[in-house]
């Protein structure tokens, strides 16, 4: 793959009524730099009233594609050492699926699905945990739940066709200089990885991201946009 002309699967991740001024600013930038479609993870259990299910209408006339996100997208408590670990490591309080045992992670999915249509959303296709965290969910049980497809740290699996498939991915979510370090480091390797399989690049972009440590990383990235994909052209 050409560095010039990489592939993206681009997302907005917390989307939510706090952050929906965010996430429309960064919508609209991503659209002027030649990102499109964009999807946007939405967090249900999150506080909407009307003004702000009509600002979420609104992104998706303008071409915005909607996700599950989980439904609160924080932790009710810690749940064991590895979730101990994912929390001090990488999630902290917003792994939501690791706090919660197997009956209940697949409620809460159904219930994130059924929101959309409460309030006339289009449904999501894609199902994606907070911080990508699927807890223990067999991919089998999966495939009993209204969406296609589901996204992990390792890549996107489509509970229909049963396939998994590992893809590269670009964050920029550090607030401290040790995640700054641990988090482009991370990006090097993963761009390295789709320059040599020629996958397509997963960038999930949080709302905080332009006023973050890695900002200029990602101001970089959007001068050399590449061509973005839907979620359903990967994986199917």
């Amino acid at each position: 793959m050409s560095d010039s002309h990489p592939r993206y699967l681009a997302s907005i991740h917390d989307v939510m009524p706090s952050t929906l001024s965010l996430t429309n600013d960064i919508f609209q930038r991503l659209h002027k730099a030649g990102f499109n479609p964009v999807t946007l993870l939405v967090v249900p259990g999150a506080g909407w009233d009307s003004t702000s299910i009509h600002g979420l209408h609104k992104l998706v006339e303008d071409g915005a594609e909607l996700a599950g996100h989980g439904w609160s997208h924080q932790v009710r408590h810690i749940r064991g050492i590895k979730h101990r670990l994912h929390s001090a490591l990488i999630s902290r309080n917003a792994a939501e699926h690791l706090a919660l045992n197997r009956d209940e992670a697949i409620d809460l999915m159904q219930r994130c699905y059924d929101w959309f249509e409460q309030h006339d959303l289009p449904s999501p296709s894609l199902y994606v945990p907070p911080a990508w965290a699927m807890g223990d969910v067999p991919r089998r049980q999966l495939e009993a739940l209204p969406y296609r497809q589901f996204e992990t740290l390792a890549g996107v699996y489509n509970s229909r066709s049963r396939r998994f498939v590992r893809l590269p991915m670009l964050g920029y979510e550090a607030d401290t200089a040790f995640r700054a370090l641990g988090v482009r480091t991370w990006n090097s390797l993963n761009f390295a990885w789709a320059r040599r399989s020629g996958r397509p690049i997963r960038l999930g972009i949080h709302p905080e991201d332009f006023s973050l440590k890695l900002a200029q990383d990602l101001e970089r990235l959007l001068v050399h946009p590449g061509k973005c994909l839907c979620y359903d052209q990967i994986v199917n």
